[in-house]
């Protein structure tokens, strides 16, 4: 699991400290800090250019796409940016369908 933090709010000043890490406690989880939104900007062009996929239908600010839970199924090819069979949020509110689609058959 990648877990992307990024300023979006306007306390959103620096990287997230110890309490905001803590949220995510699985130790397969990598956390990074993306201040310049890099993987929010690739988000919405992949949203914005790859058809026939899940749409988040919230959670865009300032063209960013922010607070989304993403679910790529392995084998995800990574050269032709996959296409997600899970893409919503914001996270806290797509927990169940998080875990429906993990356990439904692909």
């Amino acid at each position: 699991m990648l877990v992307v933090w990024e300023p979006i709010l306007p306390t959103d000043w620096s990287s997230p400290g110890r309490g905001a890490l803590a949220r995510i406690s699985d130790p397969r989880a990598r956390q990074f800090w993306d201040p310049q939104h890099l993987v929010a900007g690739e988000l919405s062009r992949i949203a914005r250019e790859k058809s026939g996929q899940p749409q988040p239908d919230c959670c865009i600010k300032n063209d960013f796409h922010w607070d989304e839970a993403i679910l790529y199924m392995p084998p995800a090819p990574w050269r032709d940016a996959p296409a997600p069979v899970f893409w919503n949020g914001p996270v806290y509110r797509m927990l169940p369908s998080l875990e429906k689609t993990l356990t439904a058959p692909h």
